[in-house]
């Protein structure tokens, strides 16, 4: 299932938003400079990890390169983060008494959990524990939206389904902005799906959609739509799945936010079977007959991925097997169906067999 890596457009939006009561609502003019010069260092502290954080950011989408994959990501940003890190820790870190630095702390630690080396739960670990501590706080919605934001994504890494649920309900129940309310839906519904509740899932994703207005859809639209695909096939309903697949492409032509940087797949091997819809989608909608074979074979082959890396006990194993027999079939009666055509018209055709 897709799940928005969006702790950087959600998370840090709010961060950026933020209004803070009490300590952190410090006077920064210059006498309250001199009479809090605690508060002061840590609003300094906080615009340096700002200007790392930011750094890192960019590194995520170059305006000339692209999107980059995560890994990429991971060898470009990971020295912003642990300088970020470093600065946070200065500022406090966990018991800083300012609770922006401990939201942007767990933010980091999440994100230093993408390291292919790195300790991962560890790091997700002790996300959580300072993220909590600000989501039990009385600190400005906000704020505690955005904690339980990065909870919910450190829980979905770590398949803490129940958790995750939980955490996004409480961020839905703080969060009034209608695209981060769609994001936590999308995410809440994979949740959903995660659990075999697809009847919630279905509903969840619809629920964000109707949250976003049209020129929304372009971004946070694409991705509920795929999740959507996939609830529904897995419902039973592969027609359905496969048309809400040829909508989100509609938005996003060439599939970049599913394979983008901002999103990763929980659990893991789920993008073979968002990727074997996409081509069994390009296959049924294409009038080009080299491609529609091209498309089932990589459909046959993605399916095949999802056997391999999944599981035994992944609850969706019998219906990907069903679906990968259903796919041969099909993409053959197609084969057949070309071949029969190109005898009649070009007797000298040849079109290139797929695996069965």
């Amino acid at each position: 299932m897709k799940r928005a890596g969006r702790g950087l457009a959600l998370a840090g939006s709010f961060c950026a938003a933020f209004a803070f009561a009490g300590d952190a609502a410090a006077d920064v003019s210059v006498w309250g400079k001199a009479r809090r010069p605690d508060v002061a260092r840590r609003e300094e502290q906080l615009d340096e990890a700002e200007q790392h954080l930011l750094r890192y950011e960019r590194q995520i989408v170059d305006p000339l390169l692209g999107e980059v994959t995560v890994g990429d990501l991971v060898r470009l940003g990971n020295i912003s983060l642990i300088e970020a890190r470093k600065v946070l820790e200065d500022a406090g870190g966990a018991k800083s008494p300012d609770m922006r630095v401990r939201v942007r702390l767990g933010y980091v630690l999440r994100r230093l959990s993408q390291g292919d080396d790195a300790p991962r739960d560890a790091l997700l670990e002790e996300a959580a524990r300072i993220l909590l501590t600000v989501a039990h706080s009385n600190a400005p919605p906000s704020l505690k939206a955005a904690a339980w934001n990065e909870l919910a994504l450190g829980y979905a890494v770590l398949g803490q389904r129940e958790n995750e649920v939980r955490a996004e309900t409480e961020a839905l129940a703080l969060e009034p902005i209608g695209r981060h309310r769609a994001v936590l839906l999308a995410n809440r519904a994979e949740a959903y799906m995660g659990l075999g509740r697809l009847e919630e899932a279905i509903a969840g994703y619809r629920e964000s959609i109707r949250s976003l207005v049209p020129i929304e859809m372009f971004d946070s639209g694409v991705t509920a739509l795929w999740g959507l695909g996939v609830a529904l096939d897995r419902d039973g309903d592969l027609d359905g799945g496969l048309a809400s697949i040829q909508l989100a492409r509609a938005y996003d032509r060439d599939d970049r936010k599913i394979h983008g940087s901002s999103w990763f797949f929980s659990p893991p091997h789920d993008e073979h079977w968002y990727d074997a819809l996409g081509f069994w989608s390009t296959a049924r909608t294409t009038d080009q007959g080299a491609v529609r074979a091209e498309s089932y074979a990589n459909a046959l082959a993605e399916w095949d991925a999802y056997l391999a890396r999944a599981p035994e006990d992944d609850r969706w194993l019998p219906l990907a097997r069903a679906r990968r027999e259903a796919c041969a079939k099909e993409g053959e009666r197609a084969l057949q169906a070309a071949r029969k055509k190109g005898a009649r018209e070009r007797p000298d055709l040849r079109i290139p067999m797929f695996p069965p």
